[in-house]
């Protein structure tokens, strides 16, 4: 999840805290099993939220220990280039290419085959 108030608990969210985030799955479940997903549209959450269509109701439906906050988005991950952006970090932290492959889709695309069959 790229939204910043389910990464940190800071209004300042960034893309290093996301990376952080990586890295503790990785150390307790295993390369093999992060797959990433940001659950938006590809444009992103800031070209068509408002507070009133998008935060507002999350208000109302979320627990407040969510602490859904304004904005939500991390602002390195809610543009189209999202994926790169995210590959371009785990390289700079050391992560092999085959590696960041596997994170970006590959593991996805595993489960999905090991599931439903080739």
């Amino acid at each position: 999840m790229a939204l910043g108030y389910f990464v940190g608990p800071r209004p300042d969210t960034s893309l290093e805290d996301y990376l952080n985030h990586i890295d503790h799955a990785v150390t307790v479940c295993g390369i093999e099993h992060v797959g990433l997903s940001t659950d938006f549209n590809i444009r992103g959450i800031e070209w068509s939220a408002t507070k009133e269509n998008w935060l507002a109701p999350r208000l109302r439906e979320f627990k407040p220990s969510y602490n859904v906050r304004w904005p939500p988005w991390i602002p390195e991950l809610d543009k189209p280039e999202r994926f790169r952006t995210v590959a371009r970090g785990l390289d700079r932290r050391g992560y092999k290419v085959a590696d960041i492959e596997k994170i970006l889709g590959g593991n996805w695309l595993r489960y999905f085959q090991e599931v439903f069959g080739a």
